[in-house]
């Protein structure tokens, strides 16, 4: 039987935040749980740098409802994930303990 490998939830957001590997925007899959109870999976997503808090468009409070905004690539569209609920980053388990 295999261990899953995990990450630190202080790590992870380190590598979230860097808007760029090289030349090219940082990209990851998360998977996460929904406030319903629904597992979801975004395989090509990474930090939202179009509507970034305090601009026109998105007028949620980051720190406070403790969310993560974040764009699909594949869907084009922007996202936010409850950080709380998310489960993997790029198949790592996520560890909230700090």
């Amino acid at each position: 039987m295999s261990v899953k490998r995990t990450i630190k939830r202080r790590t992870m957001f380190a590598e979230i935040h860097q808007d760029t590997r090289g030349d090219e925007v940082h990209k990851f899959s998360v998977k996460y749980r929904k406030v319903d109870g629904e597992i979801g999976y975004k395989a090509n997503v990474s930090k939202s740098i179009r509507n970034l808090p305090g601009k026109g468009k998105y007028n949620g409070n980051v720190k406070i409802n403790h969310v993560l905004l974040l764009y699909d690539h594949d869907t084009e569209r922007t996202f936010e994930i409850l950080i709380d609920l998310m489960i993997e980053y790029n198949g790592l388990l996520i560890d909230h303990t700090v």
